[in-house]
Protein backbone atom coordinates (compact mmCIF):
# COMPACT_ATOMS: atom_id res chain seq x y z
CA UNK A 1 0.00 0.00 0.00
CA UNK A 2 1.63 3.79 -0.91
CA UNK A 3 1.57 6.47 1.66
CA UNK A 4 -1.29 8.32 -0.40
CA UNK A 5 -3.66 5.20 0.26
CA UNK A 6 -2.15 4.67 3.93
CA UNK A 7 -2.64 8.59 4.59
CA UNK A 8 -6.58 8.16 3.72
CA UNK A 9 -7.00 5.00 5.70
CA UNK A 10 -6.19 6.28 8.53
CA UNK A 11 -7.84 9.48 8.18
CA UNK A 12 -10.40 7.41 7.04
CA UNK A 13 -10.52 5.28 10.42
CA UNK A 14 -9.70 8.65 12.84
CA UNK A 15 -12.95 10.56 11.74
CA UNK A 16 -15.07 7.50 12.15
CA UNK A 17 -13.75 7.53 15.60
CA UNK A 18 -12.28 3.92 15.29
CA UNK A 19 -7.99 4.88 14.51
CA UNK A 20 -5.34 5.33 17.13
CA UNK A 21 -4.69 9.00 17.39
CA UNK A 22 -1.46 8.46 18.40
CA UNK A 23 -1.01 5.72 16.08
CA UNK A 24 -1.60 7.70 13.17
CA UNK A 25 0.58 10.73 14.53
CA UNK A 26 4.16 8.39 14.85
CA UNK A 27 3.47 6.46 11.45
CA UNK A 28 3.10 9.76 10.15
CA UNK A 29 6.31 11.01 11.77
CA UNK A 30 8.23 8.16 11.00
CA UNK A 31 7.40 8.38 7.07
CA UNK A 32 7.63 12.36 6.75
CA UNK A 33 11.53 11.28 8.14
CA UNK A 34 11.64 9.12 4.86
CA UNK A 35 12.51 9.40 1.05
CA UNK A 36 9.34 8.45 -0.53
CA UNK A 37 9.09 9.81 -4.22
CA UNK A 38 5.22 10.78 -2.86
CA UNK A 39 6.50 13.24 0.28
CA UNK A 40 7.49 15.69 -3.10
CA UNK A 41 3.84 15.75 -3.60
CA UNK A 42 2.73 18.78 -1.37
CA UNK A 43 -0.72 17.84 -0.32
CA UNK A 44 0.25 14.41 0.66
CA UNK A 45 3.31 16.46 3.03
CA UNK A 46 0.04 18.77 4.08
CA UNK A 47 -1.95 15.68 4.98
CA UNK A 48 1.27 13.87 6.83
CA UNK A 49 1.62 17.24 8.75
CA UNK A 50 -1.62 17.54 10.03
CA UNK A 51 -1.52 13.40 11.01
CA UNK A 52 1.42 14.37 13.01
CA UNK A 53 -0.81 16.28 15.47
CA UNK A 54 -3.73 14.47 15.56
CA UNK A 55 -2.62 13.47 19.21
CA UNK A 56 -2.58 16.91 20.34
CA UNK A 57 -4.42 17.28 23.47
CA UNK A 58 -6.03 20.52 25.02
CA UNK A 59 -5.38 19.17 28.33
CA UNK A 60 -5.59 15.53 29.85
CA UNK A 61 -8.37 15.09 29.06
CA UNK A 62 -9.45 16.51 25.37
CA UNK A 63 -8.34 15.74 22.21
CA UNK A 64 -7.32 19.27 19.82
CA UNK A 65 -9.17 17.60 16.96
CA UNK A 66 -12.29 16.47 16.84
CA UNK A 67 -13.99 13.27 14.39
CA UNK A 68 -15.39 16.55 12.54
CA UNK A 69 -12.40 17.72 12.05
CA UNK A 70 -10.65 14.40 10.90
CA UNK A 71 -13.48 14.77 8.22
CA UNK A 72 -12.47 17.76 7.22
CA UNK A 73 -8.74 16.75 6.58
CA UNK A 74 -10.40 13.75 4.97
CA UNK A 75 -12.53 15.73 2.59
CA UNK A 76 -9.51 18.20 1.39
CA UNK A 77 -6.59 15.35 1.02
CA UNK A 78 -9.70 13.65 -1.23
CA UNK A 79 -10.60 16.24 -3.43
CA UNK A 80 -5.99 17.16 -3.83
CA UNK A 81 -5.13 13.50 -4.84
CA UNK A 82 -5.92 10.46 -6.44
CA UNK A 83 -6.50 7.61 -4.20
CA UNK A 84 -7.00 4.37 -5.75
Amino acid sequence: MGITQEVADRLRALAAGEGSREEAAAWALSVMEGDAPELADKNVWHALDQLSGADLMLDPDTPMHSKEQFQQWLQEFLENVSVA
